[in-house]
């Protein structure tokens, strides 16, 4: 009997459905990575709204369904039939790799109570200025105390004048010591001939200076960021700047770029540090410019018809003289430069500014000391004679290390023809 009593038991336990090892952390994570491009909680997108799922389906039937929604259908459910046909036949990715505890965590996430929105940051006073610069502000404090020293100095001479002491004052002095040093005519000498050698050294290195826009860092009308698009989310530079590799000029973006994420992505699941939208649920102001800017509607999620397409006015930061010629394809596709090399690095700026001075020393200094980068297609592919350009290296320079200058880096005419 109680063997008996101990098999029922067994069987029993081997029948209750352990408890599933849902996070919804985790379930935050998996959604954002696989499901918010095309659903939103809250509303419709390019499929339904996901906040309640739970309720209007059962956990098995959307198992099945997240993880291959084609096979559910293929056996006839009409529920996964229903669905297709409601969204005019867009096909939902399958996720066979999720597991079901993956899945299930996803779920709980959409099940989860929404954190209260924060108010949005308020704007700067109004009249607010940026801060002075430090170094000029304490020369312009020195000055007044010098001034409020002088004076002090004077009103102290006058008083004792006023009170019938003509003894000797610093201010009188001073000015005997300046008399004695203008009839001093080594001294005069001596000090114009430094005061000429320092105002030819300032004049120098200020006529130097033009058109030297390092650290140039303007306000452009949509303010994007560097730092989440390269850095946080690693978008390639060459997926917005896609002339780079076949045109002598990087190429601005157009918005229709832009479009192929932002017509999914609108501002309201970015969030803050602590979680929460940071619009407060609403759209980003920034990315709303480019929907005015091409005519998007996003309510409807479609263009505007017929809509005056209004151009996003970028101010350019890298801009080099028109007598030198710079050709970025040379540099990424034949050189393999990195952005990072002229650009600094741009995955960390949250405002891009200009990261080199780009002169033609900095240019000079770089052809001198880059090893060419042989190791990419350009310099391996054969040529019209049957030998590749690193064969031709080779026979040259032996086993000699190959700068840009080796290769005619420092020819006048590579930038200046």
């Amino acid at each position: 009997m109680l063997r008996f009593l101990t098999i029922v038991l067994t069987i029993s336990a081997l029948s209750i459905p352990l408890k599933a090892e849902v996070d919804v952390d985790l379930g935050k994570k998996l959604y954002k990575i696989n499901c918010a491009s095309c659903h939103k909680l809250d509303k419709k997108l390019i499929g339904p709204a996901l906040a309640g799922v739970t309720e209007r389906r059962s956990e098995e039937w959307l198992l099945r369904w997240i993880r291959n929604n084609a096979e559910l259908r293929a056996s006839g459910d009409a529920d996964a039939k229903a669905i297709f046909e409601e969204y005019n036949g867009s096909v939902m990715t399958a996720f066979p790799a999720l597991s079901d505890d993956d899945i299930k965590s996803i779920l709980a996430y959409t099940d989860s109570k929404p954190v209260a929105a924060v108010p949005k940051e308020l704007p700067p006073p109004a009249g607010a200025v940026e801060p002075v610069n430090e170094v000029f502000l304490l020369y312009v404090l020195g000055a007044f105390l010098l001034l409020f020293l002088v004076l002090l100095l004077r009103i102290r001479n006058t008083l004792k004048k006023i009170n019938g002491d003509n003894s000797s004052t610093v201010i009188q002095d001073f000015g005997a010591l300046t008399r004695w040093l203008i009839g001093n005519k080594r001294f005069v000498t001596a000090s114009t001939i430094i005061l000429i050698v320092a105002f030819v050294h300032q004049l120098f290195w200020w006529l130097m200076s033009i058109g030297i826009e390092q650290n140039y860092q303007p306000i452009q009308p949509i303010a994007f960021s560097h730092k989440i698009h390269a850095g946080e989310n690693q978008v390639d530079c060459n997926y917005c700047h896609t002339s780079a590799r076949y045109s002598k000029h990087s190429g601005i973006p157009s918005a229709n770029v832009c479009m192929n994420c932002h017509m999914y992505i609108d501002g309201t699941e970015i969030l803050n540090e602590a979680g929460v939208s940071k619009y407060a649920g609403e759209r980003s102001p920034e990315i709303s410019k480019i929907y005015a800017a091409i005519g998007w509607d996003p309510d409807e999620r479609t263009y505007i018809e017929d809509y005056e397409v209004k151009p996003i006015r970028w101010i350019r930061i890298h801009n080099l003289p028109d007598l030198v010629y710079f050709n970025h394809a040379q540099h990424v596709t034949a050189g393999g430069v990195e952005c990072q090399t002229c650009h600094g690095p741009i995955e960390e700026m949250e405002v891009a500014y200009q990261y080199s001075s780009l002169t033609m020393g900095w240019c000079i200094n770089c052809h001198r000391e880059t090893e060419v980068n042989t190791s990419n297609g350009y310099y391996a592919d054969a040529e019209g004679n049957g030998t590749s350009i690193n064969e031709r290296l080779a026979l040259k320079f032996h086993d000699e290390i190959i700068t840009v200058e080796k290769i005619g880096g420092l020819e006048c005419g590579k930038c200046h023809y």
